[in-house]
């Protein structure tokens, strides 16, 4: 039966090409401490053996191997047991090897004289250690345990064994407890080892791994029997003895490369879950540098990229940092190889390369390095290309992903800045984007309108205010040869109001079915209104300019032709309705270019001239413009003066323009008040008239340039829609304010109110 003699690596030994981890600080010993006791204990029992020792011959003779022949077969036998092994891995990355050392040492002890038999048994083991090229602390460590057993295990076969060679009970006794303390020796020996090195308790070691040695004892016992009577009695059957042995290598052999694979899928299944995942670059090389490290057992795995970047993975770096090793030309090659020691960094013992290859172009170069203890074959280049070609797609996607997410990002911006509503619809009509403009546009957050259908969420009604379903007039009208399609419709919003909107439709089509419509709302309310504007300003503009006009070309005509025949009053009064038309004219023309002025330049303020005045007075001359209706006009002033600081013009201009829409817009003889007072620290004009009155929807448009109430088409009252919105410019620009309050049926006020020169004074007086 083969024995199972577990084998720690060189670098938890302190070995190894490069620095290892920190260990954690143990309470026990340390590694150093129990080699060093490992060997003195080694030293001593050998010294020990020799000394009670004879040289008298083994328990039995092997006749057919002579003289010097005996030894030296053994010898090779030992060394060959202990370079023939079967490694396993188990619980993650243990490894432990499967050889038949054990049966070798009890055979030597049975067959050959103690000391020569305790030399032959560390000779074999040392050369193995040679050929092997094991490192020098684990050599010192490995040959302690073995001298140690070695010269327990002969003592005791030959003490309890003696020389007449005869296979009683007393061989089996020798045999079972030879082999018990060498394997005894072994496992406790490994399990200080351990606690020095992973801080287990000895004790849990020994307790853990005693039925696998029972087990290896009963096997050990079992094939060195066998062999031995063989050696003794039949030697041509002696290779049968072995066959077993030969044949479980062979058959285990199999067993683990079907081990092997089953792990590489298990990892390559890993790391395409990682890849899967839509990992960043720098979590696709870490993935993969560590699977690598895994998959051939490697010191260091390292890629460098054509950029000069580059990461590693090893004992000292294990999650990934920058490149430190020199690899001299191995990380700058483009071939797929395997490279020996004498072009490798040193502790390096094997290397192997391959290239990186991102969209059909050169990206970089792999590095995996094992140490001493394992050697790279041709089937690991064939495995290391096939991960890098995953690596190189791997790369590729996570390159992809950060575009896409760029490019998402972008488009979010752009869609969540976007001024027009922004939909996208799949297919069958369900909302699947929806953003900041379309909710403001149409009432409904994109939390409700998300995953719902459009016909569910937006309210459109045509021109006959029929409903009707945006998404599918679009799609009417759109085709895989004209994917693009407008349509007018009223939007009803959730709040009720009724907004005029165009639907942009963009349709994406796989052959003749529509997959997905994007969709850009444009709310046409304000572009509309100010068309409106435009087109009312134009009649109105026609009809104030055709009013003064026409007195004025009907009076020059008549002094034309007539004015010699005219009498000198006649003649006077033609040219004051002109003069007066043409007043009218510049005042037209005039509120134009202040129109104008203030449009482009935002606010009047840079045109005023600003001193300190009294409203009151400011009012009162206001109000004397308007003679032809002073039974009508009635003003209440403060006794005391109400000290503004304004330009004077503009003031009596804006109080002139509300007292004269005040006038036109009620009946000749209903009366029209002016009051001035203060409030707070405001100077206050408050103009009333008890006309027709505003809808309460109006109120806040009057003050826009060209709006007017009355239809231009069949108003009964001339104006350009220009006075109230020059007259609140005016008053903002000097710090004042104009507001509007209105009844139907009762009458409007109109309220000036500007900062008093000292406002540090509150003069309120109601």
């Amino acid at each position: 039966m083969a024995t199972l003699a577990e084998e720690q690596d060189p670098a938890l030994l302190g070995a190894g090409p490069g620095p290892g981890p920190a260990p954690e600080p143990q309470v026990g010993l340390s590694v150093h401490q129990v080699v060093a006791g490992t060997v003195g204990i080694g030293v001593t029992v050998l010294l020990l053996t020799f000394a009670l020792g004879d040289t008298h011959a083994g328990a039995f003779e092997i006749s057919w191997l002579e003289g010097g022949w005996l030894p030296l077969v053994l010898l090779v036998l030992t060394c060959a047991a202990e370079l023939i092994a079967v490694r396993m891995r188990h619980d993650g990355d243990a490894v432990e090897e499967l050889t038949l050392l054990d049966g070798v040492v009890l055979l030597n002890a049975l067959v050959l004289p103690l000391r020569q038999a305790v030399i032959v048994t560390l000779a074999g083991i040392l050369l193995a250690y040679v050929v092997r090229r094991r490192d020098a602390l684990k050599v010192l460590y490995n040959i302690g345990v073995y001298t140690t057993a070695s010269c327990a295990a002969a003592l005791l076969v030959h003490w309890i064994m003696p020389r007449d060679g005869v296979f009683d009970v007393r061989l089996v006794l020798a045999m079972i407890v030879a082999t018990a303390a060498f394997v005894a020796i072994n496992l406790v020996h490994m399990a200080v080892l351990l606690g020095a090195i992973a801080g287990a308790r000895p004790w849990d070691v020994v307790r853990e791994d005693a039925p696998l040695s029972f087990l290896t004892i009963i096997g050990t016992v079992g094939v060195t029997g066998t062999a031995l009577a063989m050696s003794v009695a039949t030697p041509v059957l002696l290779p049968c003895s072995v066959l077993p042995a030969v044949a479980l290598r062979y058959a285990y052999g199999a067993s683990v490369e079907k081990q092997e694979e089953r792990r590489r899928s298990a990892r390559v299944l890993e790391y395409s879950q990682v890849l899967a995942s839509g990992p960043t670059r720098e979590r696709a090389v870490s993935a993969f540098l560590h699977m690598v490290r895994e998959e051939f057992d490697a010191e260091v795995s390292l890629v460098r990229f054509d950029d000069g970047s580059g990461a590693q993975v090893d004992d000292s770096v294990p999650d990934a940092g920058p490149v430190t090793v020199d690899c001299g030309r191995l990380d700058s090659t483009r071939r797929l190889e395997i490279v020996e020691d004498a072009d490798l960094p040193p502790g390096w013992s094997s290397a192997m390369t391959a290239p990186v290859v991102v969209d059909g172009l050169p990206a970089g170069t792999v590095v995996v390095a094992t140490n001493a203890k394992s050697r790279l074959r041709e089937r690991d280049l064939t495995s290391l290309s096939s991960l890098a070609s995953s690596f190189a797609v791997a790369l590729q996607n996570a390159d992809h992903m950060v575009r896409l997410v760029e490019e998402t990002s972008k488009l979010r911006a752009v869609v969540d800045q976007a001024s027009d509503g922004i939909m996208v619809l799949a297919g069958h009509g369900e909302i699947e984007v929806w953003s900041p403009a379309m909710a403001r546009i149409t009432g409904v957050p994109a939390g409700e309108a998300v995953g719902a259908m459009i016909r569910d969420v937006v309210v459109v009604e045509n021109e006959e205010s029929t409903r009707v379903d945006p998404f599918a007039e679009g799609a009417r009208r759109m085709s895989p040869g004209l994917p693009h399609c407008a349509v007018d419709a009223e939007l009803v919003r959730a709040d009720g109001e009724r907004r005029d909107t165009r639907f942009a439709h963009a349709g994406v089509f796989d052959g003749d079915v529509l997959v997905r419509d994007v969709i850009i709302v444009r709310d046409l309310s304000a572009e509309r209104r100010v068309q409106r504007m435009k087109n009312d300003f134009i009649a109105t503009v026609s009809h104030e300019l055709r009013t003064p006009l026409t007195p004025i070309k009907g009076y020059a005509g008549m002094l034309r032709d007539r004015g010699d025949s005219m009498s000198p009053e006649q003649r006077a009064r033609a040219l004051g309705v002109i003069v007066d038309r043409a007043d009218h004219l510049a005042r037209l023309v005039e509120d134009l270019l202040t129109a104008s002025t203030i449009t482009s330049e935002a606010e009047p303020a840079h045109s005023l001239s600003t001193s300190e005045a009294d409203l009151g007075s400011l009012v009162a001359v206001a109000c004397d413009d308007f003679p032809e209706a002073s039974g009508r006009l009635h003003l209440d002033s403060l006794a005391t003066p109400v000290r503004i600081v304004c330009d004077s013009t503009r003031v009596v201009q804006i109080v002139s323009n509300l007292v004269a829409n005040a006038l036109k817009y009620s009946e000749a003889d209903r009366p029209v008040d002016v009051s001035v007072d203060t409030v707070g620290r405001l100077g206050r004009v408050t103009v009333t008239d008890r006309g027709q009155g505003i809808p309460a929807d109006q109120l806040d448009l009057v003050f826009d340039k060209f709006h007017r109430v009355e239809d231009p088409m069949v108003m009964s009252t001339s104006g350009t829609g220009l006075g109230l919105f020059i007259a609140r410019q005016l008053a903002r620009a000097m710090g004042g304010e104009i507001a509007a309050h209105s009844t139907l049926g009762v009458g409007s006020s109109f309220v000036l109110t500007l900062p008093l020169a000292d406002p540090h004074v509150d003069g309120s007086t109601g």
